[in-house]
């Protein structure tokens, strides 16, 4: 019984430790998700009908960067759009023009390096 309460203690005090993790910088650096529409209003959206407007909004909090953004489809095909400039503290949209039903995944990478992504589903 000793042994459990020690080990019992020993989770507690782990889960402790990785909640006080302070959260990737780098992961506030960036703010980026997908809307139903292209304008400034758009907001983060896991489900837009097929025939709205899809855009992918990337804005940098952190200087001026250049990003790629990719949409890999339900089908498994990969489309990039490289070298998109982004000065601080501009929220850019970048089109999704698929109508195809089902899931879609877009990432965002600045400097090689993927800062996030946001899965979306086409709804028919």
């Amino acid at each position: 019984m000793k042994g459990l309460k020690a080990l019992a203690a020993v989770f507690v005090v782990t889960g402790l430790l990785a909640s006080a993790v302070p959260a990737s910088a780098d992961a506030a650096a960036y703010k980026h998700y997908v809307g139903c529409g292209i304008s400034r209003n758009a907001t983060p959206s896991h489900k837009c009908p097929a025939e709205s407007k899809k855009g992918a909004f990337f804005k940098s909090t952190k200087g001026d960067v250049s990003y790629t953004v990719c949409v890999k489809f339900p089908s498994g095909k990969n489309l990039c759009a490289q070298a998109q400039e982004a000065t601080q503290g501009t929220l850019y949209v970048n089109k999704i023009t698929s109508t195809i039903p089902g899931f879609h995944t877009v990432s965002w990478f600045v400097k090689g390096q993927k800062v996030g992504s946001f899965t979306f589903r086409v709804t028919t």
